[in-house]
Parts: C-alpha cells; structure tokens; sequence
C-alpha cells in the first residue's frame, strides 16, 4: 500500500492583500479597513513633511520614496517584500498609528490638525466606552487628572485619567509568528477589536470564540481609526461605524468627520451623533448630500445583567433619502445647540478659626432636550416632531421631574424650528391654527379677570393661564384613540372662537385631522404646538411659572 505524502508546508506569503468586499468583511471590517488606508495616506504625507524619519517608516527605507504599499478604490496590499519581515513593517506601522500624546490616546490619522485636549479627553472617554473598556486592555492611571480649560471664552474643568498604553500598540504581535512572519492560522478576535465578539461559554471555549484570517484581524485593528467614537456621558456612548465602499474617497474625507472643538462633542443620542459627523463632513463642501456615508450609530451602555461593562443595546442604521432632512437637522442644531450655563457654589476653605465658605461659579454643558428626539426622527426618516408625547408626559429619571417643565427653557428654538421646516405644509397650517387658538383662550381669560385693562399680568391670571395650559397638556396626552384626540382638538378650537387658519384653509387640514391612521401623529404635532407657542404677556408668564417649578 503506498504510503500517505507528507503535507507540503505552506510558504508565509511577503504580501498581504485586503479587499473591501471579501466574504466574511462586515460593515466594522471595512470601516477598519478605510482606518487603514487613512493611516497610510498620513504615513506618506507626514514623510513628504519631514515629521516621519527613514528608519520610523513602515518596510523603510523606501526605494525611490516610494511607499511599500498600493491603494485603490476596493483594496490595500501591503508588501512586505521577504515574509521575515512582516512583524517589523507591522511593528513601525502600529507604533504610527496608535499613539499616547499628552497621556491621551492619540490617532494621527484621525484629524488634519491635531484637536484640543478637550476633543481628544472625548474622544479617549469613547473609546473607553466601546473599544477599550476592558481595563486590562488599557494602562490608564488611577487618579484623574483635572485641568481648567477656556472653552468658549468661559473656564471649564475636565478630569481624564492618563492613559500609559493600550492593546491596539502591541496589536502586530498577535498577527506574526516567532520568525516574525505573517500568520496562515485562522486568529482570535476579541473585544478591543470588536466589540462583543467575546467567547460565549468558557467550558467550550474553542467552539465559541471568533476566529479570522490576518487580513481581517488587521481590519478590525484599524476600526478604531476609521470609526468615531463620542461619550454621551461617563456612562453611555456611541460607536459610529461609517459605510465604506471606496477607499481612496473615505481616506480623503475621513478626518473631517472627527470632531475639532467642544462644541462638537456634545451629542445626546446615537442618531445625534451620526447627523453631527455627516453636517461636519457636508459643510466642507467635499461631497454631495447623495454621497454622504451611511452610518450604523450603536449605543453602548450598562445594563441592569451586566452593569459592569457597557453593552450594546441599541443600533441605528442612519440613511438620509431626502438633502431637506440634512438641512432641517442644521436648523435643529443651531436653534437647540448645547450650552455652557454657569451655577454658583458654596465651597468651604481653610480650617479652625480660619474656616470660611465662598461662593464660587462653575461653568459647565447643559444640552437640548428636544434635539435627540428630532434627531433621531429624522435618523428613521421619520416626521421630526414623532414621539413628542413622550416629552410631554414622562418623568426624567434622573431628576424625577417631568420632561415637560424643560421643555419650556427651549420654546423659542423649538418655534423657530417649526417655522423654518414646516412652513406652507399642511402640518404648519395646524399648528399655527392651535397658535390662534391658545392666545385667543388666554386673551380672554386675561379678560376674565382683570377687565380690558393693559396692565401686566397679575397672579391670579398667571394661576389660569397655568391651569388652561395643565388642561391642554393632560387632553392630549390622556387621548388613547383617533375620536379622543379630535375630541381634544376640536374642543381647543371651538372653545377659541373664531381662527383665520381654519377659515381659509380647512380643505387642507381637514384631511390630516380626520386621517384614522396618523391619529398618533396629530397629537404629536398638537403637543408640539402648545411646547413652541410664543405669545407676547402668556410666553413670560409660563416661562415664569416653569422656572418656579425647576427651582
């Protein structure tokens, strides 16, 4: 019988060649795989500055000054021209790309200009959200370190824990063998890379881990480079993975997503996150509104099985069909943007006899609480006042207030909003109708109770346009059904008198009104009409009312 032939050993190859479209390459893999092509593109520009040195430079130094690696729309290889030295050109390429500066991660190839330390603590809070969250795969210190910052021309103190390395540094390691050549063995992904890919059960560990060629491995690496990380809080955040389908485009435009001050990262839900980076991206005029990346926005936070590490417990696929939707969210973010609001402090210092309390001020971000719901909304192409209801009548649990006596602080954002999105709609004509309405209402019960005199407001008027306003809130929260919240609608009307809207372009509403199933949408739009009305005497006198209730 003739004997078996031995299995011929497979020669490590001096090339290593990524296609975008490969089988097995996700969404995150060619995410990472644009972070790849972006750091590389830094590479060549940052040795044509003089900032990168010959024996710093990934398979340097390079023949000719030119680069031992080749990009296209659908594909990066990189050649590292014997298989021996694959560890050492993927050693110098990791120790570019993934850096501490400052003792904050820094990702050169992230940005054009290297943002403030207030940007990068935030971004370093994202990653430590999602990617790096795990503390044995960062060195971060102990203690926080907290710096004053004049941010806007007001000082905010920020506190960040220095980081000293992290696993993405010594990533090449995981993809070379001891002779320093690129691994043909299927390689472990784990959660730095991917998060969630973890192994499901330890008592069947080889069956339940994740394993990938090289190629793919060296992706995911690079996934923190190409996606964009931004906290929400210290205990939630959003992991943006942006859709890649050419590479030679995103290196371009990538770095433009990142943000460059403050302001830009202050984001309050995932659908906020992925609109602010596709605004940053469209307003340097670098792509048509048709060719901005789709983006999956995915929320990372505690959950009550697993509070000690953040989970992943919301995705959003962020897919803009109309350039209106983009524009009206621009509007949204310049009429209900974050804000540094200031609060005195008592602060005692010194001790004994010498013991005395100050008053300090402290300056901090206060943000809209309206914009994430619209946010989101216009995320699912989805009319950007749905969900308002909610708004109106749930309690915050953080505060154990209700939402509704916030939303008072942003009613003139909120109007100015309604009147440039919805103007010459039939959804306009409404809620300028429920305008009429309130101010026809409240008028007359100024008359009611003071006469036809011009005087101010007094308490007792205040006390009524409060009830009245209770009233209206509670008709249309409480409607359950179509006939309740027509019911409700109706009655405001009727109770009002006589309304211009309604006269002259009834044949328009009615149809919306009458509509058995939008009827949810009606009362949404209701309620975003009685939260954006701004009368004259009525708007001071709620807005007074509504701080009394805060404080």
């Amino acid at each position: 019988m003739a004997k078996k032939s031995a299995a011929v050993k497979q020669k490590a190859p001096s090339s290593l060649t990524m296609r975008l479209f490969d089988p097995g390459m996700s969404a995150l893999h060619r995410a990472g795989l644009g972070g790849l092509a972006c750091t590389l593109r830094y590479i060549e520009r940052a040795y044509d500055l003089g900032i990168l040195l010959d024996d710093e430079l990934p398979g340097g130094p390079w023949m000719n000054r030119k680069p031992p690696w080749s990009v296209d729309r659908l594909q990066v290889v990189l050649d590292f021209g014997d298989p021996e030295n694959a560890g050492e050109y993927l050693c110098r390429l990791f120790a570019i790309a993934f850096q501490v500066k400052d003792g904050l991660i820094y990702l050169p190839s992230q940005y054009f200009l290297e943002p403030p330390i207030s940007v990068r603590n935030e971004l370093q809070t994202g990653l430590t959200l999602s990617f790096l969250q795990h503390g044995r795969v960062r060195d971060l210190d102990k203690k926080e370190t907290t710096e004053c910052l004049h941010i806007e021309e007001q000082p905010i103190h920020i506190s960040y824990k220095k980081c000293k390395s992290y696993k993405h540094q010594e990533g090449w390691k995981d993809l070379v063998d001891n002779k320093g050549c690129l691994k043909s063995c299927p390689i472990e992904v784990i959660g730095p890379i991917n998060p969630g890919a973890v192994v499901r059960h330890v008592a069947y560990t080889g069956k339940t881990k994740i394993e990938e060629p090289a190629s793919h491995v060296l992706s995911l690496y690079f996934s923190i480079v190409g996606c964009l990380t931004i906290p929400i809080n210290r205990g939630s955040g959003v992991l943006l993975i942006p859709e890649v389908d050419d590479l030679i485009k995103f290196a371009a435009n990538r770095p433009y997503m990142t943000p460059s001050s403050s302001r830009d990262c202050r984001i309050t839900s995932a659908g906020d996150a992925a609109l602010q980076a596709q605004v940053r991206l469209k307003a340097k005029q670098l792509v048509d509104w048709s060719d901005l990346p789709a983006c999956n926005a995915i929320t990372f936070k505690p959950t009550p099985w697993a509070s000690q590490q953040k989970s992943r417990v919301h995705a959003l696929n962020v897919s803009l069909n109309k350039e209106t939707q983009l524009h009206q969210f621009e509007i949204a973010l310049s009429q209900l943007p974050p804000k540094i609001v200031s609060r005195i402090k008592n602060e005692t210092i010194g001790k004994g006899k010498n013991k005395m309390t100050v008053k300090k001020t402290e300056y901090f971000w206060v943000d809209s609480l309206i914009r994430p719901v619209i946010a989101d909304n216009f995320a699912r192409n989805r009319p950007f006042y749905q969900g308002f209801t909610d708004l109106m009548s749930k309690i915050d649990p953080v505060s154990k207030k209700p939402f509704h006596e916030r939303v008072h602080f942003e009613k003139k954002g909120l109007k100015a909003m309604t009147d440039q999105t919805m103007e010459g709609s039939p959804e306009y004509i409404i809620v300028k109708a429920i305008h009429r309405a309130i101010l026809h209402t409240l008028g007359r019960i100024k008359e009611d109770t003071q006469g036809n005199d011009k005087k101010p407001p007094t308490q007792a008027t205040k006390n009524r346009w409060k009830n009245q306003y209770e009233r209206w809130r509670l008709a249309f929260t409480g409607a359950k059904t179509p006939e309740q919240t027509r019911s409700a609608l109706c009655d405001m009307f009727a109770r009002a008198g006589i309304i211009d809207e309604l006269k002259k372009d009834w044949p328009q509403i009615l149809p919306k009104i009458c509509k058995q199933t939008e009827w949810q949408l009606m009362r949404d739009l209701a309620l975003l009409a009685l939260a954006s009305y701004s009368g004259k005497e009525s708007e001071d006198a709620l807005m007074e009312e509504s701080e009394k209730n805060v404080a």
